[in-house]
């Protein structure tokens, strides 16, 4: 009587140079989990005597291959329509440098690192406060990555402007003020990043007002 199913039997041939002595059927244990084919395909053939064997014969998956052709035409159709939209942001110059900045300042702020090490975010200062950086080159926290990052993206964007907008300003006041207020901000916030740097190196001498 079956009690499960699906059940396979192996009858050992009871006649010819390769009969049996018992003649009780061989079964396939299906109860290991999932069985490919090329399993069922190996117990059949170690039971076989020696001659030829079966071969594996797999139909064609309609249904597989209906599938792919599909998502390539509508891929194809896709890109030929909105091709003239897509071309030009993929070539644009300024959204590729954005993406470049932003990664390296994702690297070079010690993402990477924080993966790896699995650092906590945050940690206390003992003194029921929070500490966000952490003393010494080997230790950093979640936190600090972001800071570091902030400022180095600031100090970037500062660069930037003073470089290439502040240069095309027509107004002389106008851009005078815009070279006191990003000349400002990248004196501000390097001196921020000597104050980090001289806790993450307490024997660092050197500092700059007003941080």
């Amino acid at each position: 009587m079956l009690q499960t199913a699906p059940v396979l039997l192996f009858f050992p041939p009871t006649t010819g140079s390769n009969a049996k002595p018992d003649a009780q059927p061989i079964r396939y244990d299906f109860t290991m989990g999932s069985q490919s084919a090329e399993q069922v395909h190996d117990w059949i053939c170690r039971h076989l005597p020696a001659g030829p064997k079966p071969k594996i014969h797999r139909p064609l998956n309609w249904v597989r291959l209906i599938t792919i052709t599909t998502a390539v035409l509508g891929l194809v159709s896709f890109f030929s329509v909105a091709s003239p939209y897509i071309i030009p942001i993929i070539q644009n110059r300024n959204l590729w440098a954005a993406i470049s900045l932003i990664t390296i300042l994702l690297f070079t702020s010690g993402h990477m690192f924080n993966h790896i090490r699995k650092v906590p975010y945050v940690a206390g200062d003992g003194k029921g406060g929070i500490s966000y950086f952490a003393g010494g080159f080997s230790n950093q926290f979640g936190l600090e990555t972001q800071i570091v990052a902030a400022m180095y993206g600031t100090l970037s964007f500062a660069t930037i402007a003073l470089a290439l907008k502040v240069p095309r300003m027509v107004d002389p006041r106008k851009q005078q003020v815009a070279v006191f207020i990003w000349g400002g901000v990248t004196f501000g916030m390097y001196s921020f990043l000597l104050s980090v740097f001289r806790v993450k190196n307490g024997g660092y001498p050197f500092h700059l007002p007003p941080f």
